[in-house]
């Protein structure tokens, strides 16, 4: 699915493994990602791991208009 950032978003960095490695912040523009098993958004980025929304977080980015699911 494609995700369309429309204001600067913290995401979860999370290696292969499942480690954790902090946030990074997505910028405006458009993105490919996944749906995970748990409900989050895998964010795929063309360098580097993934990042990833819980669902709590993108829906309510969704409701504020911070994020376009396509």
């Amino acid at each position: 699915m494609q995700v369309f950032v429309t204001r600067k978003i913290m995401a979860r960095k999370r290696c292969n493994d499942g480690t954790d490695k902090g946030c990074s912040s997505l910028i405006p523009g458009q993105y490919f990602a996944n749906k995970t098993h748990d409900g989050a958004l895998e964010i795929l980025q063309s360098s580097g791991e993934p990042l990833y929304l819980l669902p709590f977080i993108w829906w309510e980015r969704m409701e504020d208009g911070d994020i376009l699911l396509a």
